[in-house]
């Protein structure tokens, strides 16, 4: 068994790419994705949580993940977080530690890594991926450092967009009805292999999606024809994925 773990959620790749130079840095780590449920098979020196602010909290899927977590037996483990944002962490922090104190553990380290903000479907991205990406790895660094030393940082802030994190992530998962599929689609199958939540099966060549959706944007994203849109909101805007993060990644540790 490995002395560390570390937990992820990531539609772009932005926050797998956080938790992989964590867990290369800290060694003996296993890479999870919060994707499906999790039972701890024993005791970690360190476990950690990396994924996306949504809505002034969690992700629907990370929540539920953490929630679910039995952290009995490592109720002395070193729990740290690490959320990606495009402008903050805007509760994302708060709600896992209290998550994580109900269970009698404590959140030791919580931080806020900004990121190259690409939800596709509310804006057109901007132009910086590139030295976004650079920051990010930089931010990273000292991240590292902290928990490698097990520093303790808690982040117990309170933030007033929690309040309207519930009704905004219930909100979320049927908005996949929003989504087409043009008929550039080839039916190459990539966007229901690269969705961390199972929300896409192929119908007769197409994708279908169930409705239980995290709005993640990996379909749309992902897919090399452009084929997947949010109405007529996407279709000439640009696309992004981390560039040190290849599809096959994606797909492999989803």
């Amino acid at each position: 068994m490995s002395k560390n773990i570390i937990f992820y959620f990531s539609g772009t790749g932005n926050s797998l790419k956080v938790a992989k130079d964590i867990a290369t840095a800290i060694e003996d780590c296993e890479l999870i994705s919060m994707g499906k449920s999790h039972k701890l098979s024993g005791t970690y020196k360190r476990i950690g949580f990396v994924y996306p602010v949504y809505g002034g909290g969690l992700p629907g899927v990370v929540e539920r993940f953490v929630k679910a977590l039995d952290l009995s037996a490592n109720e002395n483990s070193f729990i740290f977080a690490v959320c990606t944002s495009g402008s903050g962490n805007a509760g994302g922090l708060t709600n896992i530690s209290k998550i994580i104190g109900s269970k009698g553990s404590k959140l030791s380290y919580g931080e806020t890594i900004r990121c190259f903000s690409n939800y596709i479907g509310l804006y057109a991205m901007g132009s910086d991926a590139d030295s976004k990406a650079k920051a990010q790895t930089q931010a990273t660094k000292q991240i590292i450092k902290d928990i490698q030393s097990l520093a303790v940082k808690p982040s117990n802030k309170n933030n007033p967009m929690t309040l309207l994190h519930g009704p905004f992530i219930k909100w979320l998962a049927k908005r996949d009805k929003a989504f087409n599929v043009s008929e550039a689609c080839n039916g190459c199958e990539i966007c229901s292999k690269v969705c961390p939540v199972g929300n896409i099966k192929m119908n007769d060549g197409k994708p279908m999606f169930l409705h239980h959706c995290e709005q993640c944007m990996a379909c749309v994203q992902w897919c090399p024809k452009q084929a997947i849109n949010v109405k007529d909101k996407t279709q000439d805007r640009g696309r992004y994925h981390h560039p040190d993060i290849t599809l096959a990644e994606m797909i492999t540790k989803k």
